[in-house]
């Protein structure tokens, strides 16, 4: 992977980060955000630890603070000025956070069709566009990763517009509400396309905006990004990437409410050099609460991709594009 390339990409993720570093004080005439006094900050800790236990992904990432301060607390605040306080200060990284990170359904896709790619293939039906087992595990492009995020983090308590919110926000019982901004360099040495496996040493650098807002009956959680994906094998191409993702689990709400327990990812991949679309994701879930612990997810979707991603041994649709529907049970604890 040439330093040029990487340089380049270097330079657009802090260009793209300085058109957002002013801080916005623009008219709210929705009510959106009000001034509110934040909580007493938890105790100094100069390490923290997080994980995440998910069928389609599943993480542990050490926090590490640059400074002799806590975590800063911003008290009760609504979301959009938890924002704003995150886009303040991209460029001066007070945390560091080391993420390792697997994928093991879309791991156990490539077993599948490497161990038994007789029984893989009865999946297959009504041609090339939709394959059980590849619609179940489509959408994550590598095994594993190893992250490195470098930026700013910020806890918060949600907005509550009433005395009757803040009781049911009091009630459900606050785990965590954290949010992160920086950059992010992610790498790992494989690639995975149809659920097979190949060598590709990739690099991808970010702008992120993530949080999680995490309640004992209660979960939402979003992540818009910006950057790019370098790939060593000359069979892939490097792409542009932005995306954005919102996930909302509600045990209070009624199980078949949509607003309440429901997400949509979107991502969408531009060809380096010239720009031009090479891929497309898109996926809404529903979600069912059963009995405050767990909840039955059914996530739809599709994959579209150019004719321009792939070339060599790994264009299987010579001269043409390839689309797949997606479709994803799974279970949220």
């Amino acid at each position: 992977m040439s330093s040029r390339r990487l340089g380049l990409a270097f330079l657009l993720c802090v260009n793209l980060s300085a058109a957002t570093q002013e801080e916005v004080h623009a008219p709210d005439p929705l009510g959106l955000v009000f001034a509110t006094q934040p909580e007493t900050a938890k105790k100094f800790r100069r390490f923290e630890r997080e994980f995440t236990l998910d069928a389609y992904y599943s993480s542990f990432g050490l926090i590490t603070n640059f400074t002799n301060e806590p975590i800063a607390n911003l008290g009760e605040e609504s979301e959009l000025r938890v924002y704003q306080h995150l886009l303040s200060k991209p460029f001066l990284p007070r945390f560091a956070v080391l993420e390792t990170s697997v994928y093991p359904i879309p791991v156990a896709g490539v077993l599948l069709r490497e161990r038994a790619n007789e029984f893989y293939q009865r999946g297959q039906i009504g041609g090339e566009m939709f394959n059980i087992f590849r619609a179940a595990t489509r959408g994550f492009q590598e095994p594993y990763a190893l992250s490195l995020f470098l930026g700013n983090v910020v806890r918060y308590q949600p907005l509550a517009r009433t005395e009757e919110e803040r009781r049911q926000n009091r009630a459900s019982g606050l785990k965590s509400s954290i949010g992160y901004s920086g950059y992010l360099i992610s790498a790992g040495t494989h690639h995975i396309k149809d659920n097979e496996l190949f060598p590709d040493n990739w690099l991808e650098l970010e702008l992120k905006f993530k949080g999680d807002q995490i309640f004992t009956l209660q979960k939402l959680q979003w992540n818009y990004k910006i950057g790019v994906k370098l790939h060593d094998n000359p069979h892939i191409s490097d792409v542009l990437v932005i995306a954005i993702q919102r996930n909302r689990l509600d045990y209070t709400a009624d199980a078949w409410s949509f607003l309440a327990n429901s997400g949509f990812e979107y991502r969408m991949d531009f060809r380096l050099g010239n720009f031009s679309p090479a891929r497309i994701y898109f996926e809404v879930n529903k979600k069912w609460p059963m009995k405050n612990f767990a909840a039955l997810i059914l996530a739809v979707g599709f994959t579209w991709e150019s004719e321009s991603l792939y070339s060599g041994p790994l264009d299987n649709y010579p001269g043409g594009e390839h689309f797949q529907i997606l479709l994803r049970p799974n279970l949220e604890f």
